[in-house]
């Protein structure tokens, strides 16, 4: 009977967390079976792949080494060099190497000893441009050890340049980073591409409207934890109905105050980093009130 190991995804954008799902299921291996999933949902893995750019991954990766100190792990990096773990894929070279490397991780380390290589914390907090393992304290610590985290980032979904805008500038003023789409298609393919930590979706669009679009990303795996806040002239109760039922997690009618504005995103962050204010200002998000 084949031997059978489970992969966890973290923090990989969902195009790239396809691919990866793809191109193993596609390339299967006499010697072994191997799973692959969202580190949220897959339980107890022998690997993890992981996006060294996206800081909610620390916390998956810190959740999954409490279930196997001996996790293994493959680093996704916007550059080639040496990694910590010692399995590193360039992200330009993810379709022809990925593979590769999660077969030459079983044969090297599990196959012949489970966690033989696995780094330590002090080594992880050693280079930059790797994930840190967090203790109690949460990502502060990865503040504190001089790990640098990457800004907040919006995407704003609205035809209307004169909205995405506006929106862009008052965004800066909490250290939010803001990308723009105008229309739904535009939106999905930057959802796929990048990791965003929140989104702003217009209701009346060309083609796939906000409350078909918002029901996309929640339904997706990798992506449904994303705040979606809707920002729409529609005010009816069945109109906020259907903002609920398709998932968003903030309705906010047109015209709105500041207030009311920078109080809802501050809700939905908060929610979203779980409480952890460090994480957020870490991250160089500020509170505004007005």
């Amino acid at each position: 009977m084949n031997k059978r190991y489970t992969i966890g995804l973290c923090g990989l954008t969902a195009r790239d967390a396809r691919l990866i799902e793809i191109v193993i299921a596609r390339a299967p291996n006499p010697k072994y079976t191997v799973r692959v999933g969202d580190s949220a949902s897959i339980g107890r893995c022998e690997l993890a792949i992981v996006d060294t750019q996206a800081p909610q991954a620390a916390d998956a990766l810190a959740k999954m080494r409490s279930l196997n100190p001996h996790l293994v792990v493959i680093e996704i990096a916007e550059q080639a060099g040496a990694s910590v773990s010692g399995y590193r894929v360039q992200r330009s070279s993810l379709l022809l190497m990925i593979l590769r490397t999660v077969e030459r991780a079983i044969e090297d380390r599990l196959a012949n000893g489970a966690g033989s290589g696995t780094a330590t914390i002090n080594q992880l907090r050693a280079l930059p441009d790797t994930i840190v393992e967090p203790a109690a304290g949460h990502n502060d610590r990865a503040a504190q050890a001089g790990v640098s985290l990457q800004p907040l980032a919006a995407l704003i979904v609205d035809d209307s340049l004169a909205v995405r805008t506006q929106l862009e500038t008052v965004l800066a003023r909490v250290g939010i980073t803001a990308h723009s789409a105008d229309g739904a298609e535009a939106a999905l393919k930057q959802v796929a591409q990048h990791n965003f930590d929140l989104i702003f979706l217009d209701v009346v669009m060309p083609g796939i409207d906000g409350y078909e679009l918002c029901r996309r990303i929640k339904q997706n795996s990798y992506t449904r934890k994303i705040p979606i806040l809707m920002l729409t002239s529609r005010s009816s109760p069945f109109d906020r109905a259907r903002g609920a039922l398709a998932g968003c997690d903030a309705y906010l009618v047109k015209p709105i105050t500041s207030q009311v504005f920078f109080a809802s995103v501050d809700k939905v962050l908060n929610k979203y980093a779980q409480g952890n204010r460090d994480t957020l200002a870490a991250r160089g998000y500020r509170v505004v009130t007005a």
